[in-house]
Protein backbone atom coordinates (compact mmCIF):
# COMPACT_ATOMS: atom_id res chain seq x y z
CA UNK A 1 0.00 0.00 0.00
CA UNK A 2 1.39 3.41 -0.97
CA UNK A 3 1.95 5.91 1.84
CA UNK A 4 -0.31 8.95 1.71
CA UNK A 5 0.50 12.54 2.58
CA UNK A 6 -1.25 15.85 1.98
CA UNK A 7 -1.16 19.38 3.30
CA UNK A 8 -4.10 20.60 5.31
CA UNK A 9 -6.33 23.19 3.64
CA UNK A 10 -8.21 25.90 5.47
CA UNK A 11 -11.98 26.10 5.27
CA UNK A 12 -15.00 24.01 6.21
CA UNK A 13 -17.11 21.63 4.09
CA UNK A 14 -20.72 22.62 3.45
CA UNK A 15 -22.06 20.21 6.11
CA UNK A 16 -19.92 21.78 8.84
CA UNK A 17 -20.84 25.30 7.73
CA UNK A 18 -24.51 24.35 8.16
CA UNK A 19 -23.74 22.94 11.62
CA UNK A 20 -21.93 26.15 12.54
CA UNK A 21 -24.89 28.25 11.42
CA UNK A 22 -27.16 26.23 13.71
CA UNK A 23 -24.91 26.83 16.73
CA UNK A 24 -23.46 30.20 15.76
CA UNK A 25 -24.39 32.03 18.98
CA UNK A 26 -23.00 29.29 21.23
CA UNK A 27 -19.82 28.98 19.17
CA UNK A 28 -19.21 32.72 19.07
CA UNK A 29 -19.60 32.98 22.85
CA UNK A 30 -17.03 30.24 23.46
CA UNK A 31 -14.63 31.66 20.89
CA UNK A 32 -14.91 35.20 22.27
CA UNK A 33 -14.34 33.95 25.80
CA UNK A 34 -11.18 31.98 25.07
CA UNK A 35 -9.78 34.74 22.84
CA UNK A 36 -10.44 37.35 25.52
CA UNK A 37 -8.61 35.29 28.14
CA UNK A 38 -5.72 34.52 25.76
CA UNK A 39 -5.28 38.20 24.91
CA UNK A 40 -5.22 39.05 28.59
CA UNK A 41 -2.71 36.26 29.33
CA UNK A 42 -0.38 37.43 26.55
CA UNK A 43 -0.62 41.14 27.36
CA UNK A 44 2.70 42.74 28.30
CA UNK A 45 3.06 45.40 31.02
CA UNK A 46 5.66 47.36 29.03
CA UNK A 47 6.08 48.65 25.48
CA UNK A 48 8.12 46.15 23.49
CA UNK A 49 10.18 48.92 21.89
CA UNK A 50 10.99 51.45 24.64
CA UNK A 51 10.30 49.18 27.66
CA UNK A 52 8.26 51.92 29.38
CA UNK A 53 5.23 50.92 31.42
CA UNK A 54 2.15 50.94 29.21
CA UNK A 55 -1.41 50.42 30.37
CA UNK A 56 -2.94 51.14 26.96
CA UNK A 57 -1.11 49.96 23.87
CA UNK A 58 -1.39 51.58 20.45
CA UNK A 59 -3.53 49.88 17.82
CA UNK A 60 -0.54 49.52 15.46
CA UNK A 61 -1.03 48.74 11.77
CA UNK A 62 1.26 46.15 10.21
CA UNK A 63 0.72 47.96 6.88
CA UNK A 64 0.87 51.78 6.72
CA UNK A 65 -2.61 53.14 7.29
CA UNK A 66 -2.46 55.37 4.21
CA UNK A 67 -2.11 52.25 2.02
CA UNK A 68 -5.25 50.72 3.50
CA UNK A 69 -7.19 53.96 3.12
CA UNK A 70 -6.24 54.13 -0.56
CA UNK A 71 -8.02 50.83 -1.29
CA UNK A 72 -10.87 51.05 1.22
CA UNK A 73 -14.44 51.56 0.05
CA UNK A 74 -16.57 53.43 2.57
CA UNK A 75 -13.93 52.65 5.18
CA UNK A 76 -13.97 48.89 4.57
CA UNK A 77 -11.88 46.37 2.66
CA UNK A 78 -11.64 42.65 2.13
CA UNK A 79 -8.76 40.42 3.12
CA UNK A 80 -7.50 37.04 1.99
CA UNK A 81 -9.40 35.28 4.79
CA UNK A 82 -12.59 36.09 2.86
CA UNK A 83 -11.47 33.62 0.19
CA UNK A 84 -11.71 30.75 2.69
CA UNK A 85 -14.99 28.99 3.52
CA UNK A 86 -14.88 29.91 7.22
CA UNK A 87 -18.17 31.46 8.39
CA UNK A 88 -16.58 32.69 11.63
CA UNK A 89 -14.43 35.15 9.65
CA UNK A 90 -15.75 38.66 9.11
CA UNK A 91 -16.49 39.34 5.46
CA UNK A 92 -15.08 42.85 5.67
CA UNK A 93 -12.65 44.71 7.88
CA UNK A 94 -12.62 48.39 8.73
CA UNK A 95 -9.36 50.26 8.26
CA UNK A 96 -9.00 50.59 12.05
CA UNK A 97 -8.90 46.80 12.55
CA UNK A 98 -7.01 45.70 9.43
CA UNK A 99 -3.75 43.94 10.28
CA UNK A 100 -3.34 45.49 13.72
CA UNK A 101 -1.46 44.41 16.85
CA UNK A 102 -0.97 45.84 20.35
CA UNK A 103 2.47 45.55 21.96
CA UNK A 104 3.97 49.05 21.56
CA UNK A 105 3.06 52.48 22.94
CA UNK A 106 1.61 55.34 20.91
CA UNK A 107 4.78 57.40 21.04
CA UNK A 108 6.90 54.58 19.56
CA UNK A 109 4.28 53.82 16.93
CA UNK A 110 4.23 57.44 15.74
CA UNK A 111 7.99 58.09 15.79
CA UNK A 112 9.99 54.89 15.22
CA UNK A 113 8.47 54.08 11.81
CA UNK A 114 8.07 57.62 10.48
CA UNK A 115 10.53 57.20 7.57
CA UNK A 116 8.93 54.23 5.87
CA UNK A 117 5.37 55.28 6.71
CA UNK A 118 5.74 58.55 4.80
CA UNK A 119 4.31 58.09 1.27
CA UNK A 120 6.51 60.92 -0.06
CA UNK A 121 9.62 58.82 0.59
CA UNK A 122 8.79 56.36 -2.20
CA UNK A 123 9.70 58.65 -5.08
CA UNK A 124 13.22 57.34 -4.64
CA UNK A 125 14.67 53.94 -3.75
CA UNK A 126 13.97 53.16 -0.06
CA UNK A 127 16.89 53.69 2.30
CA UNK A 128 18.41 50.98 4.47
CA UNK A 129 16.80 52.70 7.46
CA UNK A 130 13.37 52.40 5.84
CA UNK A 131 13.93 48.68 5.18
CA UNK A 132 15.03 48.24 8.80
CA UNK A 133 11.84 49.89 9.98
CA UNK A 134 9.75 47.62 7.75
CA UNK A 135 11.55 44.55 9.13
CA UNK A 136 11.03 45.77 12.70
CA UNK A 137 7.30 46.20 12.12
CA UNK A 138 7.03 42.77 10.46
CA UNK A 139 8.69 41.00 13.38
CA UNK A 140 6.75 42.96 15.98
CA UNK A 141 3.56 41.72 14.32
CA UNK A 142 5.00 38.18 14.30
CA UNK A 143 5.98 38.36 17.97
CA UNK A 144 2.54 39.62 18.94
CA UNK A 145 0.84 36.88 16.93
CA UNK A 146 3.00 34.06 18.32
CA UNK A 147 2.61 35.22 21.92
CA UNK A 148 -1.16 35.25 21.50
CA UNK A 149 -1.10 31.81 19.87
CA UNK A 150 0.98 30.37 22.72
CA UNK A 151 -1.57 31.65 25.25
CA UNK A 152 -4.43 30.44 23.06
CA UNK A 153 -3.01 26.92 22.74
CA UNK A 154 -2.41 26.77 26.50
CA UNK A 155 -6.03 27.68 27.17
CA UNK A 156 -7.33 25.27 24.51
CA UNK A 157 -5.26 22.43 26.01
CA UNK A 158 -6.62 23.14 29.48
CA UNK A 159 -10.20 23.39 28.26
CA UNK A 160 -10.20 20.28 26.04
CA UNK A 161 -7.48 18.24 27.76
CA UNK A 162 -5.55 17.86 24.49
CA UNK A 163 -1.79 17.54 24.19
CA UNK A 164 -0.68 20.49 22.07
CA UNK A 165 2.96 20.41 23.19
CA UNK A 166 4.28 19.69 19.69
CA UNK A 167 2.59 22.75 18.21
CA UNK A 168 3.70 24.82 21.20
CA UNK A 169 7.29 23.82 20.53
CA UNK A 170 6.96 25.12 16.97
CA UNK A 171 5.38 28.35 18.27
CA UNK A 172 8.21 28.85 20.75
CA UNK A 173 10.85 28.32 18.05
CA UNK A 174 9.08 30.79 15.76
CA UNK A 175 8.86 33.32 18.57
CA UNK A 176 12.58 33.08 19.32
CA UNK A 177 13.45 33.51 15.64
CA UNK A 178 11.19 36.57 15.39
CA UNK A 179 12.77 38.09 18.50
CA UNK A 180 16.29 37.57 17.12
CA UNK A 181 15.37 39.10 13.76
CA UNK A 182 13.64 42.01 15.47
CA UNK A 183 16.75 42.74 17.51
CA UNK A 184 18.84 42.73 14.31
CA UNK A 185 16.41 45.13 12.60
CA UNK A 186 16.29 47.43 15.63
CA UNK A 187 20.08 47.62 15.74
CA UNK A 188 20.19 48.18 11.97
CA UNK A 189 17.72 51.05 12.25
CA UNK A 190 20.21 53.00 14.37
CA UNK A 191 23.29 51.94 12.43
CA UNK A 192 25.44 54.42 10.50
CA UNK A 193 26.04 51.76 7.84
CA UNK A 194 23.73 51.22 4.87
CA UNK A 195 24.34 47.54 4.23
CA UNK A 196 22.08 45.76 6.72
CA UNK A 197 19.45 44.74 4.17
CA UNK A 198 19.61 43.92 0.48
CA UNK A 199 16.84 45.46 -1.62
CA UNK A 200 16.55 43.07 -4.54
CA UNK A 201 13.40 44.32 -6.23
CA UNK A 202 11.85 47.78 -6.29
CA UNK A 203 9.20 48.72 -8.82
CA UNK A 204 6.97 51.77 -9.14
CA UNK A 205 3.72 50.97 -10.94
CA UNK A 206 1.91 53.93 -12.50
CA UNK A 207 -1.49 52.80 -11.25
CA UNK A 208 -3.11 51.94 -7.91
CA UNK A 209 -3.18 48.19 -7.30
CA UNK A 210 -6.21 46.74 -5.44
CA UNK A 211 -4.16 45.02 -2.72
CA UNK A 212 -1.95 46.11 0.18
CA UNK A 213 0.60 43.86 1.82
CA UNK A 214 3.58 43.94 4.16
CA UNK A 215 5.07 40.88 5.79
CA UNK A 216 7.98 38.47 6.04
CA UNK A 217 7.63 35.08 4.32
CA UNK A 218 9.80 31.97 4.44
CA UNK A 219 9.64 30.58 0.90
CA UNK A 220 9.72 26.78 0.67
CA UNK A 221 11.11 26.52 -2.86
CA UNK A 222 12.41 28.54 -5.79
CA UNK A 223 11.22 28.70 -9.39
CA UNK A 224 13.08 25.51 -10.32
CA UNK A 225 11.65 23.51 -7.43
CA UNK A 226 14.80 23.64 -5.30
CA UNK A 227 14.45 23.93 -1.53
CA UNK A 228 14.97 27.36 0.03
CA UNK A 229 13.62 26.61 3.50
CA UNK A 230 13.03 23.13 4.89
CA UNK A 231 10.03 24.12 6.98
CA UNK A 232 9.88 20.63 8.52
CA UNK A 233 13.48 20.51 9.75
CA UNK A 234 13.52 19.03 13.26
CA UNK A 235 16.63 20.76 14.61
CA UNK A 236 16.23 23.87 16.75
CA UNK A 237 19.51 25.06 15.22
CA UNK A 238 17.95 25.24 11.75
CA UNK A 239 16.61 28.77 11.26
CA UNK A 240 14.08 29.68 8.59
CA UNK A 241 15.18 32.58 6.40
CA UNK A 242 12.64 35.22 5.40
CA UNK A 243 12.06 37.42 2.43
CA UNK A 244 10.24 40.70 3.12
CA UNK A 245 7.61 41.73 0.58
CA UNK A 246 5.65 44.98 0.46
CA UNK A 247 2.87 46.15 -1.85
CA UNK A 248 1.97 49.75 -1.09
CA UNK A 249 -0.89 51.39 -3.03
CA UNK A 250 -0.31 55.16 -3.03
CA UNK A 251 -2.66 57.91 -4.23
CA UNK A 252 -1.97 57.60 -7.96
CA UNK A 253 0.56 54.77 -8.22
CA UNK A 254 1.91 51.78 -6.33
CA UNK A 255 5.21 50.49 -4.96
CA UNK A 256 6.26 46.83 -4.87
CA UNK A 257 9.48 45.76 -3.17
CA UNK A 258 11.33 42.68 -1.94
CA UNK A 259 14.36 42.53 0.33
CA UNK A 260 16.29 40.18 2.58
CA UNK A 261 18.81 40.44 5.37
CA UNK A 262 22.18 41.26 3.81
CA UNK A 263 24.51 38.30 3.39
CA UNK A 264 21.70 35.74 3.29
CA UNK A 265 22.58 33.16 0.63
CA UNK A 266 19.49 30.93 0.56
CA UNK A 267 17.64 33.20 -1.86
CA UNK A 268 20.53 33.62 -4.28
CA UNK A 269 19.26 31.07 -6.84
CA UNK A 270 15.69 32.35 -6.56
CA UNK A 271 16.79 35.91 -7.32
CA UNK A 272 18.75 34.76 -10.38
CA UNK A 273 15.73 32.87 -11.69
CA UNK A 274 13.39 35.77 -10.89
CA UNK A 275 15.63 38.24 -12.70
CA UNK A 276 15.25 36.32 -15.97
CA UNK A 277 11.46 36.80 -15.99
CA UNK A 278 9.58 39.53 -17.81
CA UNK A 279 8.18 42.44 -15.79
CA UNK A 280 4.67 40.95 -15.90
CA UNK A 281 5.83 37.46 -14.86
CA UNK A 282 7.69 38.95 -11.90
CA UNK A 283 4.47 40.53 -10.70
CA UNK A 284 2.68 37.22 -11.18
CA UNK A 285 5.24 35.46 -8.96
CA UNK A 286 4.90 38.06 -6.21
CA UNK A 287 1.11 37.98 -6.44
CA UNK A 288 1.09 34.17 -6.13
CA UNK A 289 3.45 34.24 -3.15
CA UNK A 290 1.19 36.65 -1.29
CA UNK A 291 -1.99 34.63 -1.66
CA UNK A 292 -0.49 31.16 -1.22
CA UNK A 293 1.72 31.98 1.77
CA UNK A 294 -0.08 34.67 3.74
CA UNK A 295 -3.43 35.39 5.31
CA UNK A 296 -2.70 39.12 5.53
CA UNK A 297 -3.42 40.37 2.01
CA UNK A 298 -5.86 43.28 2.14
CA UNK A 299 -8.06 43.78 -0.90
CA UNK A 300 -9.88 46.76 -2.40
CA UNK A 301 -13.40 46.98 -0.97
CA UNK A 302 -14.92 47.53 -4.40
CA UNK A 303 -13.19 44.69 -6.24
CA UNK A 304 -15.27 42.72 -8.73
CA UNK A 305 -17.13 39.82 -7.15
CA UNK A 306 -15.74 37.42 -9.77
CA UNK A 307 -12.26 37.87 -8.27
CA UNK A 308 -13.34 36.91 -4.76
CA UNK A 309 -15.20 33.90 -6.20
CA UNK A 310 -12.29 32.74 -8.37
CA UNK A 311 -11.70 29.05 -7.55
CA UNK A 312 -7.97 29.18 -8.23
CA UNK A 313 -7.53 32.16 -5.90
CA UNK A 314 -9.59 30.44 -3.21
CA UNK A 315 -7.47 27.30 -3.52
CA UNK A 316 -4.24 29.28 -3.19
CA UNK A 317 -5.54 31.11 -0.10
CA UNK A 318 -6.54 27.84 1.59
CA UNK A 319 -3.05 26.32 1.43
CA UNK A 320 -1.17 25.60 4.66
CA UNK A 321 2.11 23.86 5.42
CA UNK A 322 0.51 21.52 7.99
CA UNK A 323 1.15 17.97 6.79
CA UNK A 324 -1.24 15.05 7.29
CA UNK A 325 0.34 11.63 6.68
CA UNK A 326 -0.41 7.95 7.12
CA UNK A 327 2.92 7.51 8.91
CA UNK A 328 5.33 9.88 10.67
CA UNK A 329 8.18 8.53 8.52
CA UNK A 330 7.07 10.29 5.33
CA UNK A 331 8.96 13.45 4.42
CA UNK A 332 6.35 16.15 3.69
CA UNK A 333 8.83 18.53 2.04
CA UNK A 334 8.26 17.21 -1.50
CA UNK A 335 4.51 17.70 -1.10
CA UNK A 336 5.09 21.25 0.17
CA UNK A 337 7.24 22.02 -2.88
CA UNK A 338 4.39 20.87 -5.13
CA UNK A 339 1.76 22.75 -3.15
CA UNK A 340 3.64 26.07 -3.16
CA UNK A 341 5.03 25.67 -6.68
CA UNK A 342 5.55 29.20 -8.02
CA UNK A 343 5.02 27.95 -11.56
CA UNK A 344 1.30 27.80 -10.73
CA UNK A 345 1.30 31.60 -10.69
CA UNK A 346 -0.92 31.87 -13.81
CA UNK A 347 -3.72 29.86 -12.17
CA UNK A 348 -4.89 32.89 -10.18
CA UNK A 349 -5.79 36.47 -11.15
CA UNK A 350 -2.71 38.70 -11.04
CA UNK A 351 -4.03 41.57 -8.94
CA UNK A 352 -0.80 43.47 -9.49
CA UNK A 353 -1.61 43.76 -13.19
CA UNK A 354 -2.92 47.09 -14.50
CA UNK A 355 -6.15 45.44 -15.62
CA UNK A 356 -7.17 45.20 -11.95
CA UNK A 357 -6.19 48.75 -10.99
CA UNK A 358 -8.40 50.79 -8.70
CA UNK A 359 -10.25 53.22 -10.95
Amino acid sequence: MQDFIRLLQLGLPESEIELFDQKKVEYNKKTSSILRKSREDSKRPKCYLCSNDCSSFCNSHSIPRFCLENIALNGHLYYSGNLIDMPMFDKEKGVNEAGTFRIICRNCDSTVFSDYENPEHYSNVPTDKMLSQIAMKNYLKGISKRELEISLYNNMAQMAGNDLSQQQTVNELDLNEYINEFEYAKKACGSKWNDNYYLYYYEILEYVVPIAFQNNIALVGDLDGNVINNIYHHSADYVLKDIHICVFPLKTRSVVLMFIRNGESRYRAFFKQFNKLSANEKLKVINYILFSYSEDVFIYGGIDESVMNHEGLKLAAKQTSIAIADTPFIDPLEQALRTFDLNKRSTIPNLLDENYRVR
